[in-house]
């Protein structure tokens, strides 16, 4: 009984630790500004991420502001592929992934949107 007891929480620490493993609870500097892009579907919008909270501007002078719960980071097809987890006022977890690159000051893309750069604004 008390090997069965200390396999479980054995267990129970290895998914806790596995499960907090690579992520990041702030963002990093490189990633810290307002990006914006030259797509015309996104004129009026922006995305500001800041150590613990992200901005998206959703167009006519509206925002929509989050907590950001953690970070992964890892290498992917030459960039780094940031994931941000975020929580809503309800509690509601949502997640943003995007690849970047530091090239030119540094660029953004939307992982479901690679076609469309974002840079950052000063």
């Amino acid at each position: 009984m008390k090997n069965r007891r200390l396999l479980i929480i054995l267990i129970g620490l290895a998914i806790f630790f596995g499960w907090h493993c690579g992520y990041e609870k702030s963002a990093p500097n490189e990633i810290v500004g307002t990006w914006e892009t030259s797509a015309q579907q996104y004129a009026d919008r922006f995305i500001t991420i800041d150590t613990d909270t992200i901005t998206f501007g959703i167009g006519g002078g509206n925002v929509e502001i989050y907590t950001i719960k953690k970070i992964k980071k890892t290498a992917a097809e030459g960039n780094i592929l940031y994931t941000i987890y975020y929580e809503n006022g309800d509690g509601v977890w949502y997640k943003f992934a995007f690849y970047y690159s530091s090239e030119n000051g540094g660029t953004m893309k939307k992982k479901n949107q690679r076609q469309i750069a974002w840079e950052k604004t000063e």
